[in-house]
């Protein structure tokens, strides 16, 4: 019985979804507020249950001699919680700071370790011919695609030296070549998007036609 009504239940939930196609629905938006509902409290719930109880509270509760450098989160959060009230809401202008700094040094820092210098490393290849003209044209592509991409963000005006001017046109030149290669990862990234939300709807029609009217066996 759990089984039937789940698969009702999410049969229902598509179909409000889809209605998406007719316009901007009632039926649409009770199914939006009914997935962010389902969200926020699924969030909420791993947040106590999975961090703040197991990590800050029972350590607290059991043993605050050796933990008590947990009350600096827990003071920034009771703090956070002055925002609800118009007057102390200056007051919880510090763990806000707080969470943009950390956010802030943790997307730099994942920038940095996650694209940018394994993308240089990846730069790092051989160019011996007795890997093959096939591997040598890739390798040659990828080094010049890559320092193409860095040098079409770069907006320093060249001197007047006649070696500065050239320099300088081969960067602005080298740049240009380099946005072409940024034009297709976008293409790229875009047309991944797209296959992945086209196998959702199939993934969704399928759920339909198999699970809930049993007319695709």
């Amino acid at each position: 019985m759990t089984d039937v009504v789940g698969v009702w239940v999410g049969a229902i939930l598509t179909l409000l979804v889809f209605s998406y196609l007719l316009g901007d629905t009632p039926l649409f938006r009770l199914a939006q507020a009914i997935f962010v509902g389902v969200a926020v409290g699924y969030a909420t719930t791993v947040a106590v249950y999975l961090v703040l109880i197991p990590r800050l509270v029972y350590p607290l509760a059991f043993d605050p001699g050796t933990n008590w450098p947990l009350f600096i989160p827990l003071i920034l959060g009771l703090l956070l919680l002055l925002k609800l009230r118009t007057t102390w809401a200056p007051l919880g202008n510090s763990p806000i700071a707080f969470l943009f700094g950390v956010g802030g040094a943790l997307a730099i820092g994942g920038a940095l370790s996650g694209a940018l210098l394994p993308q240089l490393g990846a730069t790092l290849v051989s160019l011996s011919p007795a890997q093959g003209w096939e591997t040598v044209a890739s390798n040659v592509l990828l080094v010049v695609g890559t320092i193409g991409a860095f040098l079409s963000f770069r907006f320093i005006t060249g001197a007047q030296r006649p070696a500065a001017r050239a320099l300088d046109t081969l960067g602005r030149g080298w740049g240009y070549f380099g946005r072409w290669f940024i034009l297709i990862a976008f293409g790229a990234i875009f047309a991944g998007t797209a296959v992945s939300r086209v196998s959702i709807l199939i993934n969704r029609v399928y759920y339909l036609m198999h699970d809930w009217l049993q007319v695709v066996r």
